[in-house]
């Protein structure tokens, strides 16, 4: 039976419920909600995921660094989202399939406490709807965390949908102002290079890499000059996001006139400390303005 048929049987049936007299509730038919195009479906299940009912749950759930913290939607209630879930098989696999297809998960956690969860603690059976993840750079950078491995349990050859990797900068510890705190110059470019190339290759279906960064970081540098050499060896595209502004013809140098922000060692270990300690910016912001103006 088409659309209109059962739109036409629905409402005829609540005409005649309005005509009733009788003090026994009528029994409607059921919407044809599934009989609805798509495009409308997937508009509905948008507002039942993240339509929150408390002004506090439109606040962002935490997190402050790349794509997956600014653009993270504020979420429904748990016992709204579990509901649709829970409605019929249909509906459960094309509303879990929007809600993770239209998220960006960080491929590792960092220390900026984002409430959703990385791609290893995701069930495995939605990581084939996921289509964009991040990888973030330059936290922790004087001893990168041991969990941060590529490996089966990760998860990324499941991932066949995902066609854009962002990789987000926090800062280069191979900057000169970083001697004496890191462990070598080239130690965490090589790691982070390492672990790019990794993923680069057990993702599937992937298209383009978008760069980011923070505004100290330089384009040239080495760490993002490893990070465009392993992406353009993948053969994948390689965008620019929005925070930085970088552009394809753009050369980055510390002192290029053409930076909308002009940066010098105080910026770069302001940065450092950000990716390293979100609690150490506040205690030691002060100091370092102090110190940028004697500078």
């Amino acid at each position: 039976m088409g659309f209109k048929k059962n739109m036409l049987r629905f409402e005829e049936q609540l005409s005649d419920a309005e005509s009733e007299t009788d003090a026994e509730p009528p029994i409607l038919l059921q919407f044809p909600f599934l009989h609805l195009p798509s495009e409308i479906r997937l508009r509905i299940y948008n507002l039942v995921l993240f339509t929150p009912t408390r002004k506090s749950a439109s606040k962002r759930t935490g997190g402050n660094v790349g794509s997956s913290a600014k653009k993270s939607k504020p979420l429904a209630p748990f016992s709204h989202r579990i509901a649709l879930f829970l409605v019929s098989r249909q509906i459960h696999d094309e509303a879990t399939h929007y809600f993770y297809s239209t998220q960006t998960f960080r491929v590792f956690p960092i220390q900026d406490f984002l409430r959703m969860p990385t791609i290893r603690a995701l069930p495995p059976r939605h990581r084939s709807s996921i289509t964009t993840i991040e990888f973030i750079v330059g936290s922790s950078w004087t001893a990168p965390p041991k969990s941060w491995v590529v490996n089966q349990g990760l998860g990324l050859h499941d991932m066949e949908l995902v066609r854009t990797l962002k990789v987000f900068v926090q800062c280069d510890p191979s900057h000169p102002v970083f001697e004496g705190f890191r462990i070598s110059k080239d130690y965490y470019t090589n790691f982070c290079g390492k672990l790019l190339h990794q993923i680069l290759e057990r993702l599937p279906g992937l298209v383009q890499v978008e760069f980011d960064a923070w505004p100290s970081v330089e384009k040239n540098g080495p760490l993002m000059t490893r990070l465009l050499t392993e992406t353009r060896d993948a053969q994948k595209k390689v965008l620019w996001g929005p925070d930085r502004g970088w552009t394809d013809t753009q050369y980055d140098t510390q002192y290029d006139t053409h930076e909308k922000h002009e940066h010098n060692d105080v910026d770069v270990a302001f940065d450092g400390l950000r990716a390293y300690s979100p609690g150490v910016l506040e205690a030691l912001s002060n100091s370092l303005q102090t110190v940028k103006l004697e500078s």
